[in-house]
């Protein structure tokens, strides 16, 4: 399998691997920051260089886990591999964090700035170019995430790409084809190659006053975005789709996500960890969504199983329904199809639950007796 190493360019510094068997958690110290410490990130055969970051706090933090599975590998050294081509990225995948949070741990893995822009049908030019905002009791244009992002070498994240208008595509499409964009305060955004060759026979000060500013060549757009028509939202126009390399993030396998579980809570015996994965799994198969059913939002899944293994007693029914309480947005049908599926993987509410129930609620001003 792929192992995916961090080590410093210079020789005779310690290589730092992550793989099945030897696992370490890659945590940034004070020295990483120095301009004399850059590393090199290798995913197999694929290597890149981590610059030095300008500002650090913009990077992600600890979204990379311990012990990375494989299909994260193979997410991550892909997404890798685009970085290095200068292409732009396109995630796709169920609604959850699971697209987002892969890319926050590309960035982190990487050491790469980000700005983040969650694009809706409100969105409009001003929230991905400039806004006008009063300062001193003056009107200034203010540079927003698509600008910054584009001028100082940050990756641009934007999540539901589906939803945005048609009037914005426009400016996301001239900006990741021709890295160009016009703003509002008159300045031109050109991409770095041509901006250096301007300089080279124009110089600086010409192009100050041209208003020309440079794209830098780090830039990336990273689209988080759901398919269409599957999900709610507009499919994208050819023209914009094909700016993009596209690619389907899916949930871990069974098997990975189940030693993932295993580590989270090594109180709960595999046989109950098993029966509800697999429960969780069937919701997410073709055969329940042609069924009208609603995915199970399985990225909640080890938050609840670290609530199991610190609570033994608490029933597995009731742990799957806090999840995906389907009394309350299904039909009969639908209660029937779920219920069906519990008893499947002999999952069955608990006969014996306590529920604390409160009568009643009174306030009083008086300080209480505390004797």
């Amino acid at each position: 399998m792929a192992n995916l190493c961090i080590k410093p360019a210079r020789s005779g510094q310690q290589l730092i691997c992550l793989n099945r068997k030897h696992t370490f958690l890659v945590r940034l110290s004070t020295r990483f920051y120095s301009s004399e410490s850059d590393k090199v990130v290798t995913i197999g055969s694929v290597k890149k260089t981590i610059s030095v970051p300008k500002n650090p706090e913009l990077v992600p933090k600890s979204y990379l886990p311990k012990s990375i599975p494989k299909e994260t590998m193979k997410d991550l050294k892909w997404m890798m591999q685009k970085d290095i081509l200068g292409q732009d990225i396109f995630l796709l995948g169920r609604p959850g964090p699971l697209r987002r949070t892969l890319a926050q741990q590309y960035l982190e893995l990487t050491q790469r700035e980000m700005e983040y822009v969650s694009l809706s049908r409100d969105t409009t030019e001003s929230d991905l170019k400039q806004r006008r905002e009063i300062s001193g009791g003056t009107a200034h244009y203010m540079d927003q995430s698509a600008v910054k992002a584009a001028t100082e070498g940050r990756i641009l994240v934007l999540e539901g790409i589906e939803k945005v208008e048609r009037n914005v595509l426009p400016v996301l499409n001239n900006l990741l084809e021709n890295r160009e964009m016009h703003l509002e305060d008159g300045r031109l955004l050109i991409p770095a190659q041509r901006y250096d060759s301007l300089l080279a026979d124009h110089g600086k000060e010409v192009l100050d006053e041209w208003r020309l500013v440079r794209v830098s060549e780090d830039f990336r757009v990273i689209a988080l975005g759901l398919p269409v028509p599957k999900y709610v939202g507009s499919p994208l126009d050819p023209p914009l789709r094909s700016r993009f390399q596209a690619r389907d993030v899916k949930h871990l396998p069974f098997g990975q996500q189940l030693d993932v579980l295993e580590k989270i809570a090594p109180n709960v015996d595999k046989e109950t960890l098993s029966q509800i994965l697999s429960f969780s799994h069937t919701l997410l198969t073709e055969e329940s969504s042609g069924l009208g059913l609603p995915d199970f939002p399985i990225e909640n899944l080890p938050r609840s199983i670290s609530l199991l293994n610190s609570l033994p007693e608490l029933s597995h029914y009731d742990l799957l329904t806090r999840l995906y309480p389907y009394k309350l947005f299904l039909a009969q049908d639908g209660q029937k199809s779920v219920q069906d599926t519990l008893q499947t993987f002999h999952i069955h509410p608990s006969q014996s639950s306590q529920y604390m129930s409160v009568d009643s609620v009174s306030f009083s001003s008086a300080k209480p007796n505390l004797a």
